[in-house]
């Protein structure tokens, strides 16, 4: 019997794999005509997709513990809210994109995954939706209290933005709608841009996707009032205040490849044995710097796409003014008999392991593996 469970959950998980072409984007859909915007130069050592002589330790910095930020696009942006509401005596604000409520798969798994939250789109070419704001609640509610994750009372008064296309079809915009209720719910101060017309994707003026297109490497690049938008000032605004103006020529920083196996990184959580970091000259040099861990959608992963989600996100141009290290941790495909994640997507349905029943709490397989990057870089317990 044990072995039929476990071989009906590899077969839902690559259902589920593969319908979320996703949740970073989708394969098949009519593209739009793309207006590719060139990336800024910058000093970069590219991450490799395996270990090699330039690959290097990640670093301990003197990090301001009030300026710890999680960010994510589509599985990462479901696994950045499990990773902000495991962990939000750490994390003091969180910026997400077309991902959805905590805990949103439950214990169904791929199936509830596809059915509820999204990756599945419909003849009427919108994402499959069913709410499961309730259930989420009551599970937040009760990990809260069990102290599997950090009390839901330190999300009072955080600054959450959150991302949803008017025309995403991978995830449904409702699910982002549950999400702003749910942080709201919690007392934390939301700002939603839910009326650009996008795709599916991250935006940013260094994407080379114009708004509406649905295509690798789903980086968008939305329109306002003639002009680029920046989302990503956005809420930068809301965590920092005040910015100094963003670095569109060559940064100052480097782009570093790091070591993510000695965090535990491996085939069995599907993640690679490398991510990237990004360290302006001020925080290399020991000035007090702030933190954002930044997590890519499924088909965004480094061996698929290159560096593109590091240089295309829009962060790095702000974080080398702003003083901000960033952490990019990469994932890789993988199969069974291993994890049933052909799209390197985050952990967000429990697939790490095969079967990991806690993956959206402090002990989750891969959300350790996360978070011991972050402890790493910050010196948070």
């Amino acid at each position: 019997m044990t072995a039929i469970r476990l071989a009906s959950r590899w077969a839902l998980s690559t259902v589920l794999a593969i319908g979320l072409a996703g949740c970073g984007g989708g394969d098949g859909a009519v593209s739009m005509a793309a207006s590719a915007t060139p990336a800024s130069s910058q000093a970069t050592m590219l991450a490799a997709t395996s270990a090699n002589p330039a690959t290097i330790k990640l670093k301990r910095y003197q990090i301001d513990p009030a300026k710890i930020f999680v960010a994510g696009i589509s599985s990462g942006g479901f696994a950045a809210v499990q990773m902000h509401m495991a962990h939000s005596a750490t994390f003091r604000g969180a910026a997400i994109y077309a991902g959805g409520v905590y805990w949103c798969a439950g214990a169904g798994g791929a199936a509830t995954a596809l059915l509820n939250c999204g990756g599945q789109t419909l003849p009427t070419n919108q994402a499959s939706y069913n709410s499961t704001l309730a259930a989420s609640e009551a599970y937040l509610d009760m990990q809260s209290s069990l102290g599997t994750i950090d009390p839901s009372s330190n999300l009072r008064g955080q600054p959450v933005y959150l991302w949803s296309g008017t025309q995403d079809t991978v995830v449904n915009p409702l699910e982002m709608a549950d999400l702003n209720t749910e942080y709201k719910h919690y007392g934390a101060k939301v700002h939603f841009d839910n009326t650009f017309p996008a795709a599916h994707g991250w935006e940013s003026p260094n994407g080379e996707l114009s708004c509406g297109t649905l295509d690798s490497p789903f980086m968008v690049n939305c329109l306002l009032n003639g002009a680029s938008y920046d989302s990503v000032k956005t809420w930068l605004t809301m965590f920092l205040g005040k910015l100094n103006p963003r670095n569109n020529g060559k940064l100052n920083g480097t782009l570093y490849a790091f070591d993510q196996t000695e965090f535990g990184a491996s085939p069995n959580v599907s993640m690679s044995s490398t991510g990237s970091v990004f360290v302006p000259k001020a925080c290399e040099q020991g000035k007090t710097c702030g933190f954002v861990l930044a997590l890519h959608g499924c088909k965004q992963e480094a061996a698929r796409i290159g560096n593109r989600w590091v240089t295309e996100a829009g962060i790095n141009e702000w974080a080398d003014t702003n003083q901000l290290v960033v952490v990019y941790p990469d994932t890789i495909a993988s199969s069974a008999p291993g994890p049933t994640n052909p799209n390197a997507c985050f952990d967000w349905w429990g697939y790490s392991n095969q079967v990991d029943p806690n993956y959206a709490l402090k002990s989750g397989l891969q959300m350790s593996v996360l978070y011991a990057m972050v402890q790493r870089v910050t010196g948070r317990p």
